[in-house]
C-alpha cells in the first residue's frame, strides 16, 4: 500500500477520483483476473477500462469467456485473454505473472474462494510464509452513514482465536491509516454489550478492549467491545440504551470472530440495505480484488479503483 493518503476517505467516490489521479500520472494498471468467465467481472473491468482505467489480462476458459463477451456485447478489443480451465492453476498463473512484473492486481473470477486461495498458499509461488497473515477486509459504503466502515474477516478466516483476532486487527488498523484514517475506532462485534462467561466471544472482547486501554495498540486507536451492531454505527442507539464511550456510535471498522458473521453482515449490508462495496485481501505483496460473486460491476469498479491505490504509483522504465 504505496499510495500516501493524507486526509480520510469518507466515500467510496473518493476512491474513484484518488484512483483516477493516479492513472492520469501512471496510466492503465494491468489487472489479471482468474476464473476470468464471470459477467460480473468482466461488466467491471469494463467500466474500468472505459475510464481508462485497466488494461485486462484474462485467464480462464476460453469459450465461456467468449460465451460472456457475447452476451454482455462487450468487444475483447484491448482485452489479453489466455487459455487455463483449471481454476487453481489458473489463479498460479495471474500470480506468475504478477511476480513477473506482467500486471500488478490480482482479481478473483467465477471460482471458489478456497480453490482461488489453494492457488495461491502454492510453497511454489513463494507467497504464503509462516509469519505472513491474510485477511479479507471489506469497505463499505451506506448511504446513511457519513463514513466509510471497514468489515473484517468476510472471507478468508473461518474462525480466529484470541491471537488470529490481534493479527487481523492490527492489518485493520494499517489498512485504516492507507485510507487516510489515523484515529481509528474499532468495534469488536457480538450480539449484546454484556459480558458474560456463558458467550466466550464476549470474555474475548473485553480482553482486547482492556489491552487497548492499556496503551498496547498504537496510540490515537481506539477499540470496544462486545459491542451489538447497532451500539456501533448508531448514535440513536447509544442515546437509546444509555450506553458510553466513544467507540460506540462512532466506529470505524467492525471486527468479527468468524468468517460466517462477517459474510452475512457484508452481505446484508449490500443486498438489503443499498450499501456499495470494495473488497481486498491484505497481507500479500500485490494488491488482490477479492469480491463475491453475487455483487455489481460498479462494486467490481470500486474494488478495482482501490486497488489501484494500494498499488500506488508505477516504476518509470
Amino acid at each position: 500500500m504505496n499510495t500516501k493518503i493524507q486526509k480520510p476517505v469518507h466515500s467510496l467516490d473518493e476512491i474513484i477520483k484518488l484512483a483516477e489521479d493516479l492513472v492520469k500520472t501512471h496510466g492503465p494498471y494491468r489487472v489479471a483476473l482468474a476464473g476470468a468467465s464471470d459477467a460480473t467481472c468482466i461488466g467491471g473491468l469494463n467500466l474500468a477500462m472505459k475510464r481508462g482505467f485497466v488494461k485486462p489480462i484474462l485467464i480462464g476458459h476460453r469459450r465461456r469467456i467468449d460465451n460472456t463477451f457475447e452476451k454482455l456485447n462487450i468487444s475483447q478489443d484491448g482485452w489479453d485473454i489466455y487459455e487455463d480451465k483449471v481454476h487453481i492453476s489458473a489463479t498460479k498463473n495471474c500470480a506468475k505473472g504478477i511476480l513477473k512484473g506482467d500486471a500488478e492486481i490480482l482479481m478473483r473470477g467465477r471460482l471458489l474462494a478456497r480453490d482461488f486461495m489453494k492457488g495461491l498458499i502454492d510453497p511454489k509461488l513463494g507467497l504464503k510464509t509462516k509469519d505472513s497473515l491474510w485477511t479479507n477486509i471489506v469497505v463499505v459504503d451506506n448511504p446513511k452513514i457519513n463514513r466509510l466502515l471497514l468489515i473484517n474477516d468476510c472471507g478468508i478466516i473461518v474462525n480466529a482465536d484470541l491471537p488470529m483476532r490481534l493479527r487481523q486487527i492490527t492489518k485493520v488498523i494499517e489498512f485504516a491509516g492507507f485510507l487516510g484514517i489515523k484515529d481509528v475506532k474499532i468495534a469488536l462485534l457480538a450480539a449484546v454489550e454484556s459480558i458474560s462467561p456463558g458467550m466466550p466471544v464476549s470474555m474475548e472482547e473485553a480482553v482486547i478492549s482492556k489491552m487497548c486501554e492499556r496503551g498496547q495498540f498504537p496510540v490515537g486507536v481506539e477499540i470496544d467491545g462486545p459491542l451489538s451492531l447497532d451500539l456501533a454505527i448508531s448514535p440513536e442507539a447509544v442515546k437509546r440504551k444509555g450506553f458510553k464511550g466513544n467507540v460506540a456510535g462512532n466506529a470505524d471498522a467492525l471486527v468479527v470472530n468468524n468468517l460466517g458473521i462477517g459474510n452475512l453482515l457484508f452481505k446484508s449490508l449490500i443486498t438489503l440495505c443499498g450499501s456499495s462495496s470494495a473488497s481486498t485481501i491484505v497481507g500479500l505483496p500485490f494488491p488482490v480484488v477479492f469480491t463475491s460473486r453475487s455483487e455489481s460491476p460498479e462494486n467490481i469498479l470500486y474494488s478495482i479503483a482501490m486497488a489501484i491505490l494500494q498499488s500506488g504509483p508505477k516504476e518509470i522504465k
